[in-house]
């Protein structure tokens, strides 16, 4: 599925870009493509990503920098370092420096080609239709899926691992850090300050309402995490994930939690695009 996503998206680039686009736009696309792939093989070589994740991330990074400029393109390579980062720290706390365990899970915790696309689809919807029509709540709306996603994953990852009092965010009755639902106050903070990250570096796409996108952005991006965190509750069963596995690739894919993230980064992005558009 995930390359048929990617196929989808380089055919419609290759389609907007030969009849909308100027040498300029064809510049950064060509940056944006050289980049992608440095980064994406980056990725792979420090386990980030798994192999089939190489064309997601190229696709995603390519269209971003080619057709929404520099600040979503900045505001994405922080959400794949950070992220990347917190999830490797924490994989590898873990395991507890066992190297047999480490050998044998080494691909469990990298990203696929499905996880990338839970999160940059719609990035990438945002980002072709801010190309076609130049409507700044289409830029806003991409900032915020960015901070939707940066926001999840620093709240995921960071209340994991510094682990607290864990709620429920249904009944807000107490649950194992890392269930799914699970809220903390380390974890809110966290991904506050994810949202907070990328907020800032929407000022810099040259927006008429700076502070408008700053608090557009800021507040979408933390509800979207919120959202993520609801339906997960509700969606996936308790710290339990459906695993289907690829005997081609040897890794874990999660479904349930990529289908979750889609639509919590969905809402954060149209959520942007409305309050942006009404005020």
């Amino acid at each position: 599925m995930n390359r048929l996503i990617s196929y989808g998206f380089i055919f419609a680039s290759i389609y907007l870009i030969i009849l909308e686009g100027g040498s300029g736009d064809y510049n950064r696309l060509f940056i944006g493509l050289t980049l992608s792939i440095f980064i994406a093989y980056i990725g792979f070589i420090f386990n980030w990503i798994t192999l089939d994740a190489i064309l997601p991330v190229t696709t995603l990074g390519a269209i971003l920098l080619g057709f929404a400029g520099w600040g979503p393109a900045v505001a994405i390579v922080l959400f794949f370092f950070s992220s990347s980062f917190l999830t490797s720290r924490n994989f590898n706390k873990s395991l507890g420096g066992s190297t047999d365990e480490s050998s044998a899970k080494v691909n469990t915790h990298r990203r696929d080609g499905t996880q990338v696309w839970a999160n940059g689809f719609w990035m990438a919807c945002f980002a072709l239709l801010w190309f076609l029509f130049e409507t700044e709540a289409f830029l806003i709306a991409i900032f915020a899926v960015i901070a939707t996603a940066t926001a999840d994953t620093w709240a995921t990852e960071i209340g994991t691992n510094l682990p607290g009092k864990t709620k429920s965010i249904l009944t807000l009755k107490p649950v194992e850090p890392g269930t799914d639902g699970g809220i903390s106050v380390k974890g809110t903070a966290a991904a506050g300050v994810g949202s907070l990250l990328i907020a800032l570096v929407s000022l810099y796409a040259g927006t008429e309402y700076l502070f408008l996108t700053f608090i557009t952005v800021l507040l979408t991006g933390f509800f979207g995490c919120i959202i993520d965190s609801y339906i997960g509750a509700i969606y996936q069963s308790s710290n339990k994930f459906s695993a289907k596995q690829d005997s081609l690739l040897k890794r874990t894919q999660y479904p349930k939690n990529s289908i979750v993230n889609w639509l919590s980064t969905g809402v954060g992005g149209l959520l942007a695009f409305l309050f942006y558009s009404i005020f």
